[in-house]
């Protein structure tokens, strides 16, 4: 049977965002769909989640909130994370037939391990551990190669209403943000059920 494809706008910037990569790639597995991850920078819709800027305490609030729901152990940075570069090495990596390594990569680098993910020879050598070329990588990057493709990733989410951070759409269903395993497996299983009974929708 062919997977369903579950579109995800997402940031690296966003913790909620791996908080709801963790419990995706368990239920991925579990269920069989295909999660598409679909980079847009959060700074493009919130001016006050810029690079650099502290995050708010009610932002902070909510990640730890999440994080306690989830039983996902995470502590958000102090500032905002400028993943411009990073969201345009995933789309080389799409390309590359590496996307999961990386992905996986960088959500460790930011949310576990204290890397740098807007340090561009981080980013290459994470993307050289996924399997792509360091040197085309971090040219690939100073062209902005896929600049294109982020804005096209923008479009897409805000014609589908896909206004935060992680949104699934799920149909015409725009969900954002992330609830605890039993709920996501609970929706996830619903949508897959309503497309293998029609399959045109």
């Amino acid at each position: 049977m062919e997977r369903v494809n579950i579109p995800i706008y997402f940031d690296y910037a966003s913790t909620l965002c791996y908080i709801a990569w963790k419990i995706v790639i368990e239920l991925e597995t579990e269920l069989g769909f295909e999660a598409l991850w679909k980079g847009v920078p959060i700074s493009l819709r919130d001016f006050k989640a810029r690079a650099g800027r502290s995050i708010g305490p009610r932002e902070y609030q909510k990640v730890i909130m999440t994080a306690a729901e989830t039983g996902i152990r995470v502590a958000p940075p102090k500032n905002w994370i400028n993943s411009d570069d990073a969201l345009m090495g995933a789309e080389l990596a799409r390309e590359a037939k590496v996307f999961s390594a990386y992905h996986a990569a960088v959500f460790r680098g930011a949310f576990e391990n204290d890397i740098d993910i807007s340090n561009r020879k981080m980013l290459a050598d994470i993307a050289h551990a996924a399997g792509m070329d360091r040197g085309r990588f971090i040219a690939d990057l100073e062209s902005e190669r896929m600049a294109s493709r982020i804005a096209e990733n923008k479009r897409e989410a805000d014609s589908l209403s896909a206004s935060g951070y992680p949104t699934f759409v799920l149909g015409e269903f725009p969900l954002t943000g992330i609830q605890p395993i039993e709920t996501m497996r609970l929706l996830f299983s619903r949508y897959m059920r309503q497309r293998a009974d029609d399959p045109g929708n």
